[in-house]
């Protein structure tokens, strides 16, 4: 678009660039209007504005909307006579700090852009003139706020970098004497005899040797103390299996052999298990009982026989009377 051309849509103070399929912003054409107080930029194919945009210190009231912008350009701060922004429907998704510095702005819209929730939440709708004031204030004062506390926490930074300086600087004026003394003690070390060099080279590789072997033995006993100790515990649980098996058995057998003689519903239950299990724990008890029976009465008979043999052998010599 020629000079011409953009003097021609100028009507009183408005200049209407509308409707142009414009992909760049004539910003040299635009800021020889100098009574271009008003620039209309909606409806084309912007999808940037060009650094020097703030070139055009003369406006007062942009409208930017329904065009394809990603981003307000950093340097926007300085349009500083700006009272009137229009950018619904654009995809503008952050907004420069510098929009702070627009303390002149008394309307603002950002309907339709895919902004950050906080900055959507700060803006509000704008579906009236009460409230696009209002998100014009509210815009202005919360990124003045953003900036202020990233001034704090820059100097907040910048002063503990300083104090980390000057701590270093008295830490090293404390440290030249000693630095001084290590360099001597350096050409020291360097003026030694160079035969000497042998004998260390020797001793260190002797010492690797055993530092080698030292790894080596700690190694081996950590091995052994591994499979010691797997083989023990394997053990130990194996006795433990088998002592609780026993003391399961000492516990059971009596109960199936020795309850049924006494009670009648402990009958009674080895027979409701038998039929739901399977297990002949019947037969089992009538054959363990004949084993305790027959064990007894060999019992008895061996404690008969030993009595017997007792009062024959022992009791018959002790009623000899004794002559003196």
């Amino acid at each position: 678009m020629n000079l011409k051309s953009v003097k021609n849509r100028l009507k009183d103070e408005t200049l209407d660039l509308s409707l142009c399929d414009l992909k760049e912003v004539p910003v040299r054409e635009i800021a020889t209007i100098k009574k271009a107080a008003h620039l209309d930029l909606s409806n084309n194919l912007l999808t940037s504005l060009p650094s020097n945009f703030v070139d055009l210190k003369q406006i007062v009231k942009l409208d930017l909307s329904r065009n394809m912008l990603t981003e307000i350009p950093e340097n926007f701060g300085e349009l500083k006579q700006l009272k009137y922004l229009d950018l619904y429907a654009n995809e503008v998704d952050r907004l420069p700090l510098s929009l702070s510095e627009l303390k002149n702005l008394k309307w603002l819209d950002l309907k339709e852009n895919p902004l950050t929730p906080a900055v959507a939440t700060v803006a509000g709708p704008c579906s009236n003139l009460s409230e696009c004031q209002a998100c014009a204030r509210n815009i202005v004062k919360y990124l003045s706020q953003v900036k202020l506390s990233i001034e704090e926490e820059r100097l907040r930074r910048l002063n503990a970098i300083t104090a980390d300086t000057d701590a270093d600087t008295v830490s090293s004026k404390k440290g030249g004497k000693k630095k001084k003394k290590k360099l001597v003690d350096k050409n020291n070390k360097q003026n030694l005899d160079k035969n000497g060099s042998n004998c260390s080279s020797e001793a260190l590789r002797i010492d690797e040797t055993k530092i080698k072997t030292a790894t080596l033995t700690h190694t081996a006993k950590h091995t052994n103390k591994e499979r010691i100790f797997q083989e023990t515990g394997t053990y130990r649980f194996f006795v433990s299996t088998i002592v609780r098996l026993f003391l399961f058995g000492l516990i059971f057998l009596p109960t199936i052999v020795i309850l049924p003689l006494y009670s009648k519903q402990s009958e009674l239950f080895m027979n409701y298990i038998e039929r739901n299990t399977g297990v002949p724990l019947n037969a089992f008890q009538k054959h363990s009982t004949d084993m305790v029976e027959s064990l007894t009465r060999i019992a008895v008979n061996a404690y008969n026989y030993l009595y017997y043999v007792y009062e024959k052998n022992f009791q018959t010599k002790t009623d000899i009377p004794v002559t003196i």
